[in-house]
């Protein structure tokens, strides 16, 4: 069940950067999405901020869990807040809800 779940988690996370790059990229080249999308990779590695990792899915290349929180993180509180519950709702199985305040990756 929880490969399931790291299945589940992997799909929310890149529906939410496609749909963001879509909105920077394809409608219209726009520089507030692209300089939020930069701050936030940026801010994440330099505080080596992994939620990717803390939901329990390591990679075998470095930085890319960073990049893709920093993508997260670019969208704003709001929609982070909104992609926690909604991976809260999807995956009520995995125990990750109490590592987030405690920044380690759940133990199998």
């Amino acid at each position: 069940m929880e490969m399931l779940a790291k299945v589940v988690i992997g799909a929310i996370v890149i529906e939410a950067i496609i749909e963001y790059f879509n909105a920077a990229f394809l409608k219209k080249l726009n520089p507030q999405y692209i300089l939020s999308i930069i701050f936030g990779a940026a801010f994440s590695m330099v505080y080596e901020l992994d939620l990717l990792a803390i939901l329990g899915l390591e990679t075998m290349v470095p930085y890319v869990g960073m990049i893709l929180t920093g993508i997260l993180l670019s969208r704003g509180s709001n929609y982070l807040s909104q992609f926690i519950r909604k991976l809260s709702a999807m995956t009520p199985n995995l125990a990750w809800e109490n590592n987030l305040s405690e920044g380690e990756p759940p133990k199998e």
